[in-house]
């Protein structure tokens, strides 16, 4: 529950902040006819948008197992990620990109440069601000490392806010760059359009290839296979360890198969000791191993 209030934190922090943001910039673009600020704009839109799909995704995701979904609705939040990422990362990506064609078709001067430059001082701080929030958030799970915690991170929403408030900061530097150079040549406003939308596109591939991942059922890390086989081989019941299966299924809890061979001498009392002890210990050390299953094969099988 403290993981899910975590990242819930940062969604509703992060949906306020982009909400006004990409007001502001969009009121701005149409002021000061600044291509760029309105691919911005279109940015933090699309950053709003996300925000309400994650929530529904979050919601959904909530719902009990019944007996058309055993395992519960936890693979819900991965479906509304990956909506994110399809839809609004990747169309918004090509908005912006086809605005930059319309602008090099039909030029127009950039005026007001002063309220281009406030609404990207606030906007950069704005969005530093609900960056720090996340990964305030994703530190108290993962306190060392960024990339590779990150990329085996199976925290949609944490996952999600993070990337896109990255993109969001890049995005913005990008845009403050561009339009200081346009003031030697309205290329430059162009080019600044072009290059949100190319971030906006990757960015899209880089999380659906993340929550592709999670959705086709993605493993535990090697790291937990490694401890969870320390903890079964601990038992003399246990003769041999055939394999460890395991796949997530939402909200960060993962369902476990547990394969093993015992001696031939064990009773089905000692067995059935054994494996509720195993069940417990890993319980103990994994809690969001929400389905743990031991299939029991005699040893000289």
């Amino acid at each position: 529950m403290k993981n899910e209030s975590n990242s819930l934190r940062a969604v509703l922090f992060a949906l306020g902040a982009n909400l006004a943001i990409a007001v502001i910039k969009y009121v701005v673009s149409v002021i000061s006819g600044s291509s760029a600020m309105l691919a911005e704009a279109i940015h933090s839109l699309a950053d709003t948008t996300n925000q309400v799909f994650l929530l529904i995704g979050r919601k959904r995701s909530a719902k009990v197992a019944d007996e058309v979904h055993s395992l519960g609705y936890g693979k819900e939040e991965y479906f509304w990620g990956f909506l994110v990422a399809v839809l609004l990362f990747f169309l918004g990506g090509c908005f912006s990109i086809y605005e930059g064609i319309h602008k090099i078709m039909n030029p127009e001067p950039i005026e007001n440069y002063l309220y281009i430059f406030i609404v990207l001082g606030v906007a950069i701080l704005l969005e530093y601000k609900s960056f720090s929030v996340a990964f305030g958030e994703f530190r108290k799970t993962s306190p060392t490392g960024f990339v590779k915690p990150l990329k085996e991170s199976t925290d949609t929403n944490l996952f999600v806010i993070l990337v896109e408030d990255f993109s969001a900061l890049t995005g913005l530097t990008i845009v403050l760059i561009t339009t200081l150079l346009s003031l030697i040549s309205p290329f430059f406003d162009i080019a600044g359009t072009f290059l949100v939308g190319t971030l906006l596109i990757t960015m899209s591939y880089l999380l659906a290839n993340e929550l592709r991942k999670l959705m086709v059922g993605e493993s535990i890390p090697r790291e937990a296979r490694n401890e969870i086989r320390t903890i079964v081989r601990k038992y003399p019941v246990i003769k041999h360890i055939n394999n460890i299966r395991s796949m997530y299924i939402g909200n960060n809890n993962f369902m476990l198969l547990v394969s093993v061979d015992v001696e031939d001498f064990s009773r089905g009392h000692a067995i059935e000791t054994t494996t509720e002890q195993i069940r417990a210990d890993i319980s103990c050390k994994y809690p969001h191993a929400k389905y743990i299953y031991i299939d029991v094969r005699p040893g000289n099988c």
